[in-house]
């Protein structure tokens, strides 16, 4: 096991201990072997690296102290980063990416993994600015490259014949204009090529093949940021922002066909007890245990499970009233039960969850903050009335008249 960062007794040097359990002489005296590390030697390793112009590297503990760093960063070693947005965008993944701003304020498209042992995380960052424009150097080089060959095409044409020359070199020219429209899945045609031209459609091809295949793996890793940017690490659900975009795009589309639209917010009974009596590692798992119901519970495509935050989720579901919602929320209620997650802090013994149901149809003036105001009414009206159960807005209202 590895410790966080701690100040030498003797040295008053920025360090960190490792602790190794071993087998004594005696076999009834436990033994284990201590020794301290030297973080200006981890900072001094981190600056033999080769790295790019512009990239940042960092050695971080669970508690935000900065333990080790390249060059350009050893102001911060030793100092608390816990309450910048780049820590907290770490979350408590063991390992994963994110964009953003580093801690000298610079945007990096960063990746990080937790150090085998420890509870601290090895950060490396690239600059975006570089990455963009190397990509962006990349394409244009293909493109120049693509205007080298049409202009060539358009010399031999000069000196070549009708028939066997000019007509396949207007194929060929066809065949550019395409691609300098952005057309990357034109190729030039399978005809009776002169031997002279035949290495120059294969080439021709192979470029736009090329080019195809660099768009597709752009537009996929486009594609994984955007993922990333809007799910949840821990649970794998859609996170805050995900959520809201999909909903404001629901709560839009059921006013138009008027429609109703409902939403189950879902709060874990207790669960700082739970976190303070098992612990976070724990209560990390029963949060994903909980996702994984979830997910299983939206059968529907149109369907959006997401966690809201802490230890609360939400289920979008488009097109129910707030019957079916309620049913289905009571089947998730008696799903989170028959997991039977030990929570000797709650009353009933076990890990259960609150749920607030409400359905509404979208009308001239209203936002969808309505709904979600809606659910989180009943949600609270569920704790109040003892928890491990569901309640509807409809019902409150109802209950209020009488």
């Amino acid at each position: 096991m590895v410790s966080n960062y701690i100040v030498g007794r003797l040295n008053r040097k920025p360090t960190f201990a490792a602790v190794y359990p071993i087998q004594a002489i005696d076999p009834s005296v436990p033994a284990v072997v201590m020794t301290s590390i030297d973080l200006q030697w981890v900072s001094a390793l981190i600056t033999s690296l080769q790295r790019r112009n512009g990239s940042s590297v960092l050695l971080v503990d669970n508690l935000g102290t900065v333990i080790a760093g390249d060059p350009g960063r050893s102001a911060w070693i030793g100092k608390r980063i816990d309450d910048t947005s780049f820590f907290k965008s770490l979350g408590h993944g063991d390992e994963g990416t994110f964009r953003g701003e580093g801690i000298d304020g610079v945007r990096r498209i960063f990746g990080f993994a937790r150090v085998p042992s420890s509870d601290a995380r090895l950060i490396v960052g690239l600059n975006e600015a570089e990455i963009l424009q190397r990509t962006d150097r990349e394409l244009l080089l293909a493109y120049l490259q693509l205007g080298f060959f049409g202009l060539l095409v358009l010399l031999i044409a000069w000196f070549g014949g009708e028939r066997l020359i000019v007509d396949p070199i207007r194929s060929l020219a066809r065949t550019a204009e395409r691609f300098g429209r952005g057309d990357l899945q034109a190729r030039a045609p399978p005809e009776a090529w002169a031997k002279e031209f035949v290495p120059l459609t294969v080439a021709l091809n192979d470029m736009a093949q090329k080019l195809a295949d660099r768009e597709e793996e752009l537009r996929a890793a486009n594609a994984h940021l955007r993922e990333l940017a809007s799910s949840d690490a821990l649970s794998g659900l859609a996170n805050r922002r995900g959520f809201d975009a999909r909903l404001a795009a629901d709560w839009q589309r059921a006013g138009k066909l008027a429609r109703p639209i409902a939403l189950l917010m879902i709060d874990v009974d207790h669960f700082k007890q739970f976190n303070d009596r098992y612990g976070h590692v724990e209560g990390d798992v029963c949060l994903r245990r909980i996702a994984k119901l979830l997910r299983e519970t939206a059968t529907r495509e149109d369907d959006l499970p997401a966690r809201y935050g802490g230890e609360e989720f939400a289920l979008l579901l488009p097109g129910n009233k707030v019957d079916s919602a309620l049913a289905i929320a009571e089947r998730l209620r008696h799903a989170v039960e028959d997991l039977c997650v030990t929570h000797a802090s709650s009353p009933t013994g076990q890990v259960t969850i609150s749920v607030g149901v409400a359905s509404l149809v979208p009308s001239a003036g209203e936002d969808a903050g309505h709904l979600i105001e809606a659910a989180d009414i009943a949600l609270y009206a569920a704790k109040r009335r003892g928890r491990n159960t569901v309640v509807a807005h409809g019902a409150i209202k109802l209950a209020e008249a009488s």
